[in-house]
């Protein structure tokens, strides 16, 4: 994974633990290289301050649009890092993403996902359990959030093992993309994430497979 991330992005700022930068390039055809840097700064009461700056270095302001997309996707991330530093620090830990296509609106396909895992309208605090398959996701709803652009829904998991799952849906070219991302935590994450992977990733390619 290390190697994939570094053949498009070269380090710039490497300052452990307060301060990480990197330049990424070719991460859209003829896009100009962004700039990225994260800086986290103490806080008293065992907290911190996390930011993270994006500059575009670009002669027009046609990629604007590109740069807030690149803005928008990262507020899911940041709370699964929030998740995980209050409940899960220090464990072992095992991930993977899976992903599918679908040719519907946005929000019938955030109707779909959420249905089939049974999070159809999960609110804040309420724990859901899932059906059993692939495999039953059990937890408490951290976070949802739902705009014009994406959905995302933060559940903390006790089943099928000790995690969190990032689940969402955004457009993508004109047709919108469904994803899992599945942390998982003890010393069998590992494993878990091997057995859960592929069982995911067919359920994904089923329940959003094209017509014909």
């Amino acid at each position: 994974l290390w190697s994939q991330w570094r053949l498009h992005r070269q380090v710039t700022i490497w300052e452990p633990p307060f301060r990480f930068g990197y330049v990424e390039r070719e991460w859209s055809e003829g896009a100009p290289p962004v700039a990225t840097e994260i800086t986290v700064t103490s806080r008293s009461g065992d907290r911190c301050v996390v930011r993270m700056v994006h500059s575009l270095f670009a002669s027009t302001d046609d990629w604007d649009d590109q740069l807030e997309g690149f803005e928008s996707g990262w507020p899911g991330f940041f709370e699964v890092l929030r998740v995980y530093l209050s409940h899960f620090a220090g464990k072992k830990a095992a991930s993977f993403l899976v992903m599918a296509s679908s040719e519907a609106d946005q929000l019938s396909t955030w109707r779909r996902l959420t249905e089939a895992l049974g999070l159809a309208g999960a609110n804040v605090g309420e724990e859901r359990n899932g059906p059993q398959q692939p495999e039953r996701l059990s937890g408490i709803v951290e976070r949802v959030r739902q705009d014009d652009k994406q959905r995302f829904l933060v559940l903390r998991l006790n089943a099928p093992a000790p995690g969190i799952a990032l689940i969402g849906t955004y457009a993508a070219d004109g047709n919108t993309n469904a994803s899992m991302a599945l942390y998982l935590y003890g010393d069998d994450a590992e494993q878990r994430a091997a057995d859960g992977e592929p069982k995911w990733r067919n359920w994904f390619g089923e329940t959003f497979k094209h017509p014909g």
